[in-house]
């Protein structure tokens, strides 16, 4: 009896060596099955249930979470448009980053921008497309700046990166013109712009950034018209400050390190 006990208790380390998170802790840094499952990757997908954008790399492989993710009701022109919820639609990002402004503005891509437009990172589109309001929120984040001071000067730069390249937008789109509505000293960046297309159209943008901790989201909300033609449905939204409330307070909730100053 004494020798099978000890052939038994061999064969089960055996086992666990060759399994060891059937037989103990998992140290990949995932949290045992618990996190939600990976959003759909296609932006009109229906929900998986979980609303998690999980990229592919960064910092944090778990990614995403969709309590990040704005209310709909913080958004422009929700009121009449009733835009699906943003989590469900969200997909990751791997890579650089681009954000929707500097997509629309043809901002070239700068190998100094790598670093800081680079994390984990996810994108959510919602909305109708052509001449109606589409709204797109795009969330990068580098990391817990408690943790290192670095974070924080990468979120700085990304943001500046981006606010810079809408300031510039009639260089890089040539009869382009760009209003700032927000103060220098605002903790948030907002601005309208309408810029041609190569096509011959026009989109109509308006451009909401906001930083703190680790992070830096933009909320884009646009419509594409003929040139000279106007959104189907008159612009409705709440002031900026509100706006940028919506965009900062989940993120600060879901992520540590803000500090209110953005």
């Amino acid at each position: 009896m004494r020798s099978i006990r000890l052939v038994t208790a061999t064969a089960a380390a055996l086992l666990c060596a060759g399994a060891l998170s059937a037989c103990g802790p998992d140290n990949s840094g995932q949290d045992g099955g618990k996190t939600a499952a990976p959003a759909p990757t296609g932006a009109t997908a229906a929900p998986t249930g979980g609303g998690t954008a999980k990229p592919t790399g960064g910092a944090d492989d778990k990614g995403i979470p969709a309590k990040a993710w704005m209310d709909t009701k913080s958004i422009p022109m929700d009121e009449t448009y009733h835009y699906a919820p943003l989590a469900a639609n969200a997909k990751p990002v791997s890579g650089e980053v681009t954000f929707k402004g500097m997509e629309l503005c043809h901002t070239a891509a700068d190998k100094d921008q790598e670093g800081p437009l680079t994390g984990v990172a996810a994108k959510a589109s919602v909305g109708f497309g052509g001449d109606r309001w589409t709204a797109q929120q795009t969330l990068l984040v580098h990391g817990d700046p408690t943790h290192s001071s670095g974070t924080k000067q990468l979120t700085n730069l990304a943001k500046g990166y981006l606010t810079d390249a809408l300031k510039a937008c009639a260089k890089t789109a040539p009869g382009a013109t760009v209003k700032v509505n927000s103060a220098q000293d605002a903790p948030y960046f907002a601005a309208v712009l309408t810029i041609p297309q190569q096509d011959g159209s026009t989109a109509t943008l308006h451009e909401y950034v906001t930083t703190d901790g680790g992070w830096v989201s933009e909320l884009s909300v646009w419509a594409t018209t003929k040139a000279g033609a106007q959104p189907k449905d008159a612009w409705k939204g709440p002031e900026d400050k509100y706006v940028a409330t919506g965009m900062s307070a989940p993120l600060c909730e879901a992520f540590p390190g803000c500090d209110g100053h953005q």
